[in-house]
């Protein structure tokens, strides 16, 4: 118990860092407020500076106890939706929960303890350190190793609700807006410091003018960028959104029953398109898009689960995208379950394309460090497979698009390999039923930040994107970041709408991202390599 209470910030130091912590978590989905992005990390930086060092290069224990407590509050308060999406899974939802928690907001106790010690003992300006941990930690929290990963809500998400202001991403990426919106807090920081110490007005208002013109120079790019981008449409794409609950997706069965009954209800008729898309007379699709995992079983081993998916494609007379189980072979002679994409052509046959997921979620889909099994009986999914390579499908005039299933959109270096290989649009197959039920008080915040990672995607590779949700939201992004034709939440729907695209091969597609890892060598370098101007051991 001793050692558990030494690990617990005092109580006269919570104030500032759980501040910094409500800010950011305000900042992001369903909130979206727009000032906290650019304040929720200055009272935990001037709280961090505060500190007095114990001599000797010693970071009081403290500060990293600080981070912890704003990471605790800031993780756990923005993923409090993790176990009510995982108990449907595993007993181990809640422990699960509380793991993450802990190892974000260890990672957070670091960033506290680097930006004490740059600041105290390598003598890096607050405005500058500031940018480089915070931007090194959220790099780092995107690599780790096993199927580990997990970007979700950069700082740089924070802004999708705002997608001309965050433009720029097209040529430094998501971490290269996060490394933009902690260098803005870190100038208020130091115009706060500054106060604090007693500068006069003429060293405020230089705080002041560095701050207005960091701002605006990305800010005003990025609003040039939008009224000047050329795009194209590329075709008329619709997105079929069943609305299948989560507690009937539990039971393969009874899942593939209402699905069917589902897909019947909004398919148009042999002459045209009814009531199941948004306007009566909409033209014919070029691409129908159902989503991930539509129906539940081995398709690719099932002939009459097959016979009922063309069948049921044949209603559109046109090529449909679908989730689905696939299946590898192993160099064993294992076969085993992949979380697939499928593609039916206008003819109501199977094409050759398959697409196998390859960001696994831990526990929901598989192990870390798992290969993929089925269960006994080789009918349900023990764990997926993680696949390999990235094909392409086409539509219409030959227009390319690739596949992100489910969590793959919060991956922006998978994103940018599919334009690298030629991708014109992406398509986002998913099933966020988990994060809430059709009650408004079941509905947890998760169904709302997750699409918020499609903007930033479509800002970064200047693409347009298509997502079919089976509880929704579904939505198409343009290639500037603005969201349009969302359905509405747990509603039986198709929308069908033109997609576009651009033919810009952006800075950050050509050169990846940049800003996250050289914040992280930056911030190791000064770590580890004593600075010239440092103060001496």
């Amino acid at each position: 118990m001793a050692g558990l209470h030494g690990m617990i910030l005092e109580r006269g130091h919570r104030l500032l860092p759980t501040a910094s912590a409500l800010a950011g978590v305000s900042a992001f989905p369903p909130f979206h407020f727009l000032i906290p992005s650019f304040v929720a990390l200055v009272p935990l930086a001037v709280w961090v500076v505060d500190q007095n060092d114990l001599g000797e290069g010693s970071v009081p224990p403290r500060v990293f106890r600080g981070g912890v407590w704003f990471g605790v509050l800031y993780f756990g308060l923005l993923l409090y939706w993790m176990p009510l999406a995982l108990a449907a899974f595993t007993w181990w939802a809640v422990p699960a929960y509380l793991t993450t928690i802990m190892v974000l907001a260890l990672g957070a106790g670091c960033f506290t303890w680097a930006l004490h010690r740059l600041t105290h003992f390598g003598r890096v300006p607050l405005w500058l350190a500031l940018p480089l941990t915070w931007t090194a930690l959220e790099w780092a929290r995107a690599h780790v190793p096993g199927g580990l990963a997990f970007p979700w809500l950069g700082l740089g998400t924070s802004l999708t609700g705002y997608p001309e202001l965050v433009g720029s991403a097209e040529l430094v990426g998501a971490r290269g807006i996060t490394l933009w919106i902690a260098l803005l807090n870190g100038l208020i920081a130091e115009a706060v410091w500054a106060a604090r110490a007693g500068a006069g007005s003429r060293i405020l208002a230089r705080w002041a003018t560095a701050f207005v013109l960091v701002l605006a120079v990305p800010a005003g790019w990025g609003s040039w960028r939008a009224r000047t981008l050329p795009v194209r449409a590329v075709g008329q794409v619709a997105v079929v959104q069943p609305n299948i609950a989560a507690q009937f997706r539990l039971d393969g069965v009874t899942s593939n029953d209402s699905t069917e009954a589902a897909l019947i209800r909004l398919s148009p008729e042999r002459d045209g398109f009814p009531s199941g898309l948004a306007e009566p007379d909409e033209p014919s699709p070029d691409l129908v898009v159902w989503p991930e995992v539509t129906f539940f079983g081995p398709i690719e081993s099932d002939d009459s689960l097959q016979e009922r998916v063309l069948a049921l494609a044949e209603r559109w007379s046109a090529p449909v995208v679908f989730g689905g189980i696939g299946e590898t072979v192993t160099e064993d002679g294992d076969t085993i379950p992949m979380n697939s994409a499928f593609l039916t052509g206008r003819d109501g046959h199977f094409t050759d394309f398959k697409y196998n997921k390859h960001r696994i979620v831990p526990l929901v889909e598989g192990a870390p460090f798992s290969s993929g099994a089925w269960l006994e009986g080789g009918s349900q999914v023990d764990s997926y497979g993680r696949g390999r390579g990235r094909p392409l499908g086409t539509m219409g005039a030959g227009i390319r698009f690739g596949i992100l299933i489910c969590n793959e959109s919060i991956f922006a270096s998978h994103a940018r390999a599919f334009r690298l290989l030629g991708a014109d649009v992406f398509l986002n197959l998913t099933n966020d039923g988990w994060f809430g039920g059709e009650a408004w008080y079941t509905r947890t915040s998760a169904l709302w930040q997750h699409p918020a990672h499609l903007v930033m995607r479509a800002i970064e590779q200047r693409v347009g994107i298509a997502r079919a949700a089976n509880t929704g939201f579904s939505l198409f992004v343009d290639p500037i970041g603005r969201v349009y034709g969302q359905t509405e939440l747990f509603q039986e729907v198709v929308r069908s709408e033109t997609i576009y695209t651009s033919d810009v091969l952006t800075v950050y597609t050509r050169t990846g991202d940049v800003a996250g890892w050289t914040a992280l060598l930056v911030t190791l370098g000064l770590l580890l390599i004593p600075a010239p101007w440092s103060r001496p051991a």
